[in-house]
């Protein structure tokens, strides 16, 4: 064969090979993608890996890496991916988006807000990006003039020198319930929890929290310490409600339903569900465990009390059971998107669940 003809024949295998590699790669991304809407982050996660060693430097592939990373429970990993998707791409809206939302659920302002202010530059009239970035440009000037303590697992935040002490007792209180809670559950989070004293009226304008929330867990805890003199235990019991939340996000990034995390939360903070339990036969009214898988946040006042009650009851129902794994049932959870039927496989029909507290 002439040098000529071999020089062909060689081009023609490298060009075959090159299209057989598009090919594979935009299988594997379509793959990920599904696996990403499918909920199912570790598998998604694998078919973006696989297409990244033969094209390492795809925006669209690394922001898919980055989203499985998120969905699997990987922030630090999440948060390399979409930078460097954005560093290659940052016309690249949707990784913005998401990067934006990590950096903030993982203590970062500065980082979402940075990673905002430059997504604006391409998509400006982006409500999503105008709406957060504004609310967390207000949360960074609140926290300005606040102080920050790292006690043992906990970053305490709190504003002047005579909120110090409230600082102290309340992660006092923290470490002693992250201990009960970590042994109830069979498992203790390694994540740091970070913690936010504000005054009333603080609260209510970062959170824009429900009237009736007492404290709010979105990443971090919040917590309005301005009666805690007056009524500490009312305190105490809020902030072992917050980190109840906090610990089984810690476990279970997702999957995790509404109800199944107040009624965890009140059952740790100590709420009586036999009491709850006497007030849902009393009203007469319910709500069905299916209509609560979602945030409470979107319920009125009145709603909410049924909603709480009916949590505290079921979950108490479930820990009647002894030795029950919930590392596994928190794993199931996240593995499956049909919540009730995953309940149904460790015993718990959700119409056994009602019926303790009168749903028939």
């Amino acid at each position: 064969m002439s040098t000529r003809s071999a020089c062909v024949a060689l081009c023609l295998v490298v060009a075959t090979t090159g299209i057989h590699a598009q090919s594979t790669v935009l299988e594997l991304n379509e793959a990920g993608w599904k696996m990403l809407q499918n909920g199912e982050g570790a598998r998604a996660a694998r078919l973006f890996a696989e297409a990244l060693t033969i094209k390492p430097n795809d925006p669209v592939l690394l922001f898919g890496a980055g989203a499985a990373a998120h969905l699997d429970g990987r922030p630090k990993e999440a948060i390399a991916r979409l930078r460097r998707a954005l560093d290659l791409s940052p016309r690249l809206t949707g990784a913005s988006h998401l990067l934006g939302l990590i950096a903030y659920a993982e203590g970062d302002v500065a980082l979402a807000i940075a990673v905002y202010e430059k997504a604006l530059t391409y998509a400006p009239n982006d409500p999503q990006l105008t709406s957060r970035l504004a609310s967390w440009r207000k949360e960074a000037d609140t926290h300005r003039d606040f102080e920050e303590r790292q006690f043992d697992r906990f970053r305490v935040m709190f504003q002047g020198r005579a909120d110090a002490p409230l600082a102290l007792q309340a992660t006092e209180v923290l470490t002693a319930a992250f201990w009960q809670i970590g042994a109830a559950l069979g498992a203790y989070p390694s994540d740091t929890v970070v913690v936010t004293l504000y005054t009333e009226q603080q609260f209510r304008d970062i959170t824009q929290a429900p009237e009736w929330a007492g404290g709010l867990y979105d990443g971090r805890i919040r917590v309005p310490a301005a009666g805690a003199a007056r009524t500490p235990q009312s305190f105490e019991r809020v902030l072992v409600h917050e980190l109840t939340h906090a610990m089984v996000a810690n476990l279970a990034p997702r999957g995790i339903p509404a109800w199944l995390h107040e009624g965890l939360a009140q059952h740790f903070e100590g709420d009586d569900p036999k009491a709850a339990q006497r007030r849902l036969k009393a009203g007469g009214r319910t709500l069905s465990l299916r209509s609560l898988e979602g945030s409470f946040s979107r319920l009125g006042a009145a709603d909410a009390h049924v909603a709480y009650d009916e949590s505290l009851v079921a979950v108490d129902r479930i820990f009647q059971r002894p030795g029950f794994n919930w590392p596994s049932l928190f794993r199931a959870l996240a593995e499956n998107d049909r919540t009730e039927h995953t309940f149904d496989n460790f015993g718990f029909r959700y119409s056994d669940l009602e019926a303790e507290f009168g749903r028939y």
